[in-house]
């Protein structure tokens, strides 16, 4: 399948999905060395955000959200930013997934799931966020007021 991904000669579009994995107010990250994202990636050409997220969480989670789990559209987000001095657009839905205390994953921490080998995910307790490098960095007030919105960042600021 193709991403829906534009590289232009003035920048780069791109239409991705994220996931807010929670469980006991705790959220799966991904990290690599000091560095913390959210679970999910690029959504494919014919794909809507809900099957992307779906994917994406069997991708990089190697696991398929059962009835018992919650999975949610809680963002739908503009991002605004440079990359290696290329100015990106990005249009970014979010997801929320609450865990049931019978999913297998919430006992796994700081593992690799087979297809996703650049990543380590790690759980880490939403008190302990802010002195992560968590991107994006709105997540972090997301967390204490948990409500939907649309929102727009530029160069790492939120505007609305």
């Amino acid at each position: 399948m193709t991403d829906l991904t534009f590289d232009k000669n003035f920048g780069k579009f791109n239409v991705r999905v994220a996931v807010l994995v929670e469980h006991n107010d705790k959220l799966l990250t991904q990290n690599r060395g000091d560095r913390y994202w959210l679970i999910g990636g690029r959504i494919h050409f014919g794909e809507d955000s809900k099957q992307a997220i779906l994917r994406e969480i069997s991708e990089e989670l190697c696991y398929i959200p059962s009835e018992k789990d919650k999975l949610s559209l809680n963002f739908i987000c503009e991002n605004f930013f440079m990359w290696d001095e290329i100015p990106c657009h990005e249009v970014l839905f979010i997801y929320r997934l609450i865990l049931s205390d019978e999913s297998e994953l919430i006992k796994k921490d700081n593992f690799q799931c087979a297809d996703n080998k650049d990543f380590n995910e790690q759980w880490v307790d939403f008190d302990a966020l802010a002195n992560t490098s968590l991107v994006p960095r709105f997540i972090l007030d997301y967390i204490r007021h948990r409500e939907f919105k649309y929102c727009t960042i530029r160069n790492d600021k939120l505007t609305n």
